[in-house]
């Protein structure tokens, strides 16, 4: 299928593009050693780690010997506010939580030190779904993924949390399910009921799955993709180990899952130009990629 770019006298919402040209999320998950939420409150900047109260916390971040993405995420009422550290395992997460209080750097490096860090697996059930409702970064998100938010709220049983940008707005409604820790695209009701269930059979939201966060972006992410689909939702229950390796442009994708090993072959697949959102004709149009599975998965 060909893109369709924006006439130069359209404006258009980068969702709306991306669902108009079925626009593949594979590969666009968020991939660090640590996941960061912070409650601070909202209008929040764009980017968000400008706002007051997260400045101190972002240079902490940045000295840390873990790769962090921080998120700020909308506070509880008048509850303490807190920051929350997520760490990915084979199966599931550790998660360690600390009341900001006066001193947040400190509370920060004593949550991702792990005090109070207690273990999470993925057949537990899901029991958290963070939103990204980020509108001073995109309408998309501000809007639909706002508009998920409160369905999610009122609906399904699980921790909520709406937070800031996680990256590929044109998927929106985006979210982060934990502990499974895998990233969703385009999510409505429909598919939100199936991911919380958690069926046997995943092959409906397979393609609405942007990654796990235990496999590095693009390709690999891509490859252990199609390894979910082939064996559902019981996956996230089984120990996996991703690797890739890089041949002249084709990647093989190794997901070790239990005692099988798979290979998945992935290749570049369409161009795919994102839009800036709500400008006339899209401008400035950054380029960008699909990733296709070319072969497998294949037990080795």
């Amino acid at each position: 299928m060909s893109i369709s770019l924006p006439l130069a006298t359209e404006s258009v919402r980068c969702v709306d593009f991306a669902v108009a040209n079925q626009l593949d999320p594979g590969g666009t998950a968020l991939a660090p050693d640590v996941v960061v939420l912070v409650e601070v409150d909202e209008p929040w900047p764009k980017p968000v780690g400008k706002h007051e109260s997260l400045v101190d916390l972002v240079y902490a971040c940045q000295e840390w010997p873990e790769q962090i993405r921080l998120l700020a995420a909308v506070p509880r009422g008048d509850e303490p506010r807190r920051v929350l550290v997520f760490r990915p395992t084979p199966t599931g997460m550790t998660r360690a939580e600390q009341l900001l209080c006066a001193d947040p750097v400190g509370a920060l490096r004593s949550a991702l030190g792990g005090d109070g860090a207690e273990s999470l697996a993925t057949a537990d059930g899901i029991t958290s779904m963070l939103i990204c409702t980020q509108g001073s970064h995109d309408i998309c998100c501000g809007e639909d993924g706002a508009r998920f938010a409160e369905w999610a709220e009122a609906n399904a049983d699980v921790e909520v949390f709406r937070v800031s940008h996680t990256g590929g707005h044109r998927f929106s409604p985006t979210a982060m399910t934990l502990p499974d820790g895998r990233m969703w695209a385009y999510l409505d009701a429909d598919s939100a009921d199936q991911i919380l269930i958690r069926r046997d059979d995943a092959a409906s939201v397979v393609r609405q799955c942007r990654g796990w966060w235990g496999a590095p972006t693009g390709p690999a992410q891509v490859g252990e993709r199609a390894v979910f689909g082939e064996l559902g939702f019981e996956a996230d229950n089984i120990e996996r180990l991703v690797s890739v390796e890089d041949s002249d442009g084709r990647y093989d994708v190794r997901v070790r899952a239990g005692d099988v090993n798979y290979l998945v072959q992935v290749e570049v697949g369409r161009e795919v130009p994102t839009i800036a959102c709500g400008a006339p004709g899209g401008e400035p149009i950054k380029p960008g990629r699909e990733w296709r599975v070319s072969s497998g998965p294949a037990a080795q």
